[in-house]
């Protein structure tokens, strides 16, 4: 208890710190609150043009992908506020900055995920929560508190689904010396594939997105059952559980990656 009591107080300090770098450039803040927000008012602005012009993707109609896309955001401006650093692990190894984390006496995953506490990138969960409140009310979500409850475990496991994506891909720098162009493939299609229902790609795919890569449950299973429509996917339990186990999983395959690569680390050199 007193270990875990130490690692939150210093989780403070490095959060403490993060927040007043960022606010040193205002700036930076202004442009990144003008920016992420029309970035993904867009996306939603498509899947409108693309339902009005066309047809409901394979029976979601425009609200439904409304609640699919507002309820995946939710989990990627958690991501980006919690395990940036994943995305730059390639810099990280090429430029030795692991070597300070491992003479540090703390978990080297610990520091280095908790090392930048991103403060801006709350900025990414603003279009998400509009964009699920608006999508919510459309669909007539209830706000019961059982919903809740699964709401918060959907969001929970898809934060944790997605940063042991990034921990794996930016791992692969420890032995490649190189995973930037692969973070970025991983952003795109986790983007991608959790904007639009699963369904639309082949089974092979959905096979993938389901059991090798749990991408389906961030947001396409859960968004399934919170709107009532026939399971893809038969399980025993609610569908927010699964995704809460899938993320738990999936974190505990990221940390046994992140520690084999962690072998391989060769410093900066001289």
């Amino acid at each position: 208890m007193s270990e875990m009591r130490h690692y939150l107080t210093v989780f403070g300090y490095y959060a403490k710190l993060a927040i007043q770098r960022q606010l040193e450039y205002p700036l930076f803040l202004v442009s990144w609150l003008i920016m992420i927000p029309t970035q993904y008012f867009a996306g939603i602005w498509m899947l409108r043009i693309i339902v009005d012009r066309f047809q409901p993707l394979e029976g979601w109609t425009f609200d439904d992908l409304a609640f699919l896309y507002g309820l995946g955001l939710l989990s990627h401006g958690l991501v980006v506020v919690f395990f940036i650093p994943t995305w730059g692990t390639e810099t990280a190894v090429i430029r030795g900055e692991f070597d300070r984390l491992l003479l540090r006496p703390m978990n080297v995953f610990f520091q280095f995920v908790t090392g930048y506490f991103n403060f801006i990138g709350l900025i990414d969960l603003i279009p998400g929560i509009v964009i699920f409140l608006y999508a919510a009310h459309a669909v007539d979500f209830s706000w019961e508190a059982s919903n809740i409850v699964k709401l918060a475990l959907v969001v929970i496991g898809g934060l944790f689904i997605r940063g042991s994506l990034y921990t794996i891909v930016g791992a692969v720098a420890f032995w490649t010396k190189r995973s930037r162009n692969l973070i970025g493939m991983s952003i795109a299609t986790l983007e991608r594939t959790t904007m639009y229902p699963l369904t639309l790609y082949p089974y092979a795919v959905q096979a993938l997105l389901t059991f090798l890569f749990p991408i389906g449950f961030i947001s396409f299973y859960p968004a399934e059952s919170f709107l009532g429509k026939p399971a893809s996917l038969e399980l025993p339990f609610d569908m927010a559980v699964w995704t809460l186990a899938a993320g738990i999983v999936c974190m505990i395959v990221a940390y046994t990656v992140f520690r084999l690569g962690l072998r391989k680390y060769e410093s900066a050199g001289s």
